[in-house]
């Protein structure tokens, strides 16, 4: 028995970036599938880093040659995940560090749309619609003072939490006084 070749093979080149998060300040805490998928996730994206590099090719020069195709949303939130680990400043827009508000301010600025700084500005915008069905990129709203990315996970959000943190993952719990008050989108950002 002969193993297949990489060139000839007919497996195409992984065409996605892959974001491992390395720590947390303030990790997500779930059940044992839960963190077990995770695990999953990270041994997946090794195998296919290594076929990327193996093949010629990696993973983010092939996301490159696809990015004109992804929408600003999501252009966004990748720049905001890329983010992780630095900390919660007070005011901050980077790139040494952020605020909530701020972090959205500058991912999306990095993606063309001109946002308001604070998260009270946000708000009010006219470039932000509500939505009830929010998709990844998209904005959670915590009351009037705290603004995360919408993450793909439920009950999963994305930011700068508060001083003493750094950008990371959020889990919240619906019966709790912490939660997302209303999402929004950012108009024509896909």
């Amino acid at each position: 028995m002969t193993s297949p070749s990489m060139a000839g093979d007919g497996i195409a080149p992984p065409t996605a970036t892959l974001t491992i998060p390395q720590h947390s300040a303030t990790p997500v805490q779930g059940r044992p599938r839960a963190r077990w998928r995770a695990l999953t996730r990270g041994k997946v994206a090794a195998v296919l880093l290594a076929v990327g590099l193996v093949a010629g090719t990696t993973l983010s020069s092939a996301a490159s040659a696809h990015a004109g195709t992804k929408p600003p949303r999501l252009v966004a939130f990748d720049w905001a995940k890329a983010q992780a680990g630095k900390p919660y400043i007070y005011g901050g827009t980077g790139p040494n560090g952020y605020d909530c508000s701020g972090l959205v301010y500058a991912a999306y600025k990095r993606a063309g749309f001109t946002l308001p700084r604070t998260t009270q500005g946000m708000l009010s915008s006219s470039r932000l619609g509500r939505t009830g069905s929010p998709r990844g990129g998209e904005l959670a709203f915590f009351g009037t003072g705290h603004v995360e990315f919408v993450t793909w996970e439920r009950h999963v959000t994305y930011g700068a939490l508060h001083s003493g943190t750094s950008l990371w993952w959020h889990r919240w719990y619906s019966g709790s006084s912490w939660h997302p008050t209303v999402y929004m989108y950012v108009k024509n950002a896909g």
